[in-house]
């Protein structure tokens, strides 16, 4: 189980640090400047929002998740003041979050200030840090649901995050104990998410997800079917796909969700990030590529980070 937990932050952070390369580049761009879809950790694309990070480094979006997983390994229960804490803190440090979404900043910025906040942007990043509490509560899908909503309700009160977030507690949950063989039991997987969001048009979206995979769809109609923009039901429906598609291979899972940017870009990072969630945490640690691995800048910390995560979630 500890490398199960390994897997969910490890690979994590691998899908965004592969996925922020190709952020919103066109697929002929990405050709043009690496001669090939992405294989390996390297160095963003000039154009990326990222830039200007190194190959091997992190986006504001792992940041986001490791900050919430941090306070649940420190303070070994849901501590939303010292959550609110970190959030400013790491706000205050404007050169960590050169692209982070416009609304969490604002949100941290009402937080801060005493402000209320006003009902907030749709982005797939105000519900990652939904993962860390879908681990710290993976034997218990409501508590893990009622976690992850407490926390991104801090940043984003709209009802679509919330439902994407829910759905990503609870899939890390269960893929954590490994419930499932989604080989063949997807759908069963599927419908129990279902059970655990309110609005249709996410219901829609799993659905969605479901059909494409009964008929085998490729990679491309997925795109062309669920978008790939960093709409919350968007970004976390491809990555549910390129996942299910081909569970028990998380170098296949991962490759295919750095390269989701389609004919026109798109939220590589996130869907790379979710993708490699889901695939890191029902494979486990080793199932993900070496080569990725090293060259990852802070692989032995996010490594001790699960590990202190995996121990408090045992009591």
């Amino acid at each position: 189980m500890k490398n199960k937990f390994r897997g969910a932050l490890v690979g994590a952070a691998v899908g965004d640090s592969m996925g922020m390369c190709v952020e919103e580049i066109p697929f002929d761009e990405v050709i043009l400047h690496y001669g090939d879809k992405i294989t390996n950790i390297s160095e963003p694309h000039p154009a990326s929002p990222a830039s200007f990070l190194k190959a091997g480094e992190t986006s504001s979006e792992f940041e986001l998740v490791k900050i919430v997983a941090e306070s649940l390994a420190l303070k070994g229960m849901l501590d939303i003041k010292d959550i609110i804490e970190r959030y400013i803190q790491w706000e205050e440090k404007e050169e960590l979050h050169n692209y982070v979404d416009p609304y969490f900043l604002l949100a941290v910025d009402a937080l801060k200030n005493g402000r209320e906040l006003e009902r907030a942007g749709t982005s797939i990043e105000g519900a990652l840090p939904a993962i860390p509490l879908g681990m710290f509560h993976y034997t218990n899908p409501v508590l893990a649901v009622e976690g992850a909503k407490a926390v991104v309700m801090l940043t984003h009160r709209n009802e679509i995050v919330i439902d994407a977030a829910s759905v990503i507690a609870v899939a890390v949950g269960e893929l954590l104990q490994g419930k499932f063989y989604l080989e063949e039991e997807y759908p069963y997987f599927i419908k129990l998410l279902k059970t655990f969001v309110q609005k249709e048009e996410t219901k829609f979206y799993l659905d969605r997800v479901e059909t494409l995979l009964e008929k085998d769809a490729s990679y491309e109609d997925a795109i062309n079917e669920l978008g790939n923009g960093s709409y919350a039901l968007e970004a976390l429906s491809q990555a549910l796909f390129i996942f299910l598609k081909t569970p028990d291979n998380t170098e296949n899972v991962m490759i295919h969700a750095v390269n989701s940017y389609g004919n026109y870009g798109g939220d590589t990072d996130s869907i790379a990030l979710l993708a490699g969630t889901f695939a890191g945490a029902y494979n486990s640690e080793e199932s993900i590529p070496a080569h990725w691995k090293t060259k990852l800048k802070n692989y032995v910390e996010i490594v001790k980070l699960a590990d202190k995560l995996y121990k408090v979630a045992q009591h």
